[in-house]
């Protein structure tokens, strides 16, 4: 049997020393900022709701930067709890809630998002972005999200559709190869948000509707052409490709984007649902 995930940086990150939370918590914030992904983070937070005075999870908060958003919603009379196995990315997540002037409205938690620490019906809403794709046995985190949900709330998980993932190169065969070695090697479970609109039906959510992002851009240094060149490093170490392939795609890579802009990118679905009253 195939075991995915096995180059995922993200699988395990509670054992990761302060050196390392930084390095994950860089490329985190780094992401956040693309203009696409702002888009994407205001419109699913609109979608879910999320509103002045209430109390809303984010599990696998990481370095924070959807709690923030979060918190900037939920106003003063609010609460925005964010919640990483992580120890280390929770101590950058507290000290970026401070530079936002945000602290005093934002609690975090250590915990795993298939354990939840939180008595039942503790939220208005409850998000989960980013995360359960790359945890083993993940599905099993919707049954415990929807625990913690007061009726009538609603739940949201924005996750990666790993196989859809786009790069401008001029060798489709090779690029093919390379974005499904990736796919399987950096998510334990990259079509996991294909199930989710199922998941959610068998926890007994309702009013379900699914949504698909593709976050673009064309800067060499942005997060997204960051990751063609990784993935195609995690498709050399995965064996799908030859070291000579591997240096031929860089370079035939770096050859576009000399030419002009090139397009990095990947399908993300956002899908929600409400907890009945």
């Amino acid at each position: 049997m195939t075991q995915f995930g096995q180059q995922s940086m993200w699988r395990d990150t509670g054992s990761a020393d302060a050196a390392t939370a930084r390095e994950l918590a860089a490329r985190l914030e780094r992401r956040a900022r693309a203009d696409d992904e702002v888009e994407a983070r205001d419109a699913y937070l609109g979608l879910l709701g999320i509103a002045d005075g209430q109390r809303v999870l984010d599990v696998g908060c990481g370095s924070g930067a959807v709690t923030r958003a979060i918190a900037r919603r939920v106003g003063d009379r609010g609460v925005a709890v964010g919640l990483d196995p992580s120890p280390a990315l929770l101590e950058v997540a507290r000290e970026l809630a401070r530079e936002a002037g945000l602290g005093d409205r934002i609690e975090l938690y250590e915990g795993s998002a298939l354990r939840l620490p939180f008595p039942d019906r503790s939220f208005d809403a409850v998000l989960c972005a980013t995360v359960l794709s790359h945890v083993p046995g993940g599905e099993a985190a919707i049954p415990e999200l929807v625990r913690v949900l007061r009726p009538g709330g609603r739940l949201g998980v924005f996750d990666m559709d790993t196989d859809m993932t786009t790069f401008t190169h001029p060798d489709r065969a090779l690029t093919r190869r390379i974005v499904a070695a990736a796919s399987d090697a950096t998510a334990v479970d990259g079509w996991l948000a294909r199930r989710m609109p199922s998941l959610f039906e068998q926890a007994g959510l309702v009013d379900i509707r699914a949504r698909g992002f593709f976050p673009l851009e064309t800067d060499p240094q942005s997060f997204y052409a960051g990751l063609a060149e990784r993935s195609a490093e995690v498709a050399l170490k995965a064996g799908a490709i030859t070291a000579d392939e591997r240096s031929r795609w860089v370079q035939a890579l770096h050859a576009e984007q000399a030419r002009g802009p090139v397009v990095a990118g990947r399908l993300h679905i956002f899908v929600q649902g409400r907890k009945p009253a």
